[in-house]
């Protein structure tokens, strides 16, 4: 049961997308040390690009023909890497922009947990109902 419950595809995206959330959430605390060093260029990860490798990976399936396709709603999660000078030295850390993505990866993460949360309180009502 226990290995049946880690292969569910609805865990595994979840836990893909805590993975991913925890990755950003680095990256951009780094960005956010690094706001005074000359030179720096600010990092983040690419949603869109880790969309694209785990489909050629065969990670993802798609329930309709025009699900994840490329030109279909890319501006909506592309999050690349902006390289972009905010000082005379060649700084690209906008650090008001990297508390707004700070606080929206927090977001996004505690979503994913309530959602583990809830998945498990299913499992644990359907256990229930079986015994």
């Amino acid at each position: 049961m226990r290995n049946e419950i880690i292969q569910d595809p609805v865990f595994r995206t979840l836990e893909k997308g805590l993975d991913l959330s925890l990755a950003r959430q680095n990256l951009l605390i780094d960005n956010v040390a690094n706001v005074e060093t000359p030179g720096y260029q600010r990092q983040d990860v690419s949603f869109e690009t880790y969309l694209r490798e785990s489909e050629k990976k065969g990670n993802l399936w798609r329930t309709h023909p025009d699900h994840l396709m490329p030109g279909k709603g890319e501006e909506s999660i592309n999050k690349g890497v902006e390289e972009y000078s905010v000082r005379q030295d060649g700084g690209g850390v906008d650090m008001e922009k990297e508390m707004t993505l700070i606080l929206e990866n927090t977001l996004y993460y505690q979503t994913l947990t309530r959602m583990v949360s809830k998945k498990f309180g299913l499992l644990k009502t359907v256990v229930r109902e079986v015994r």
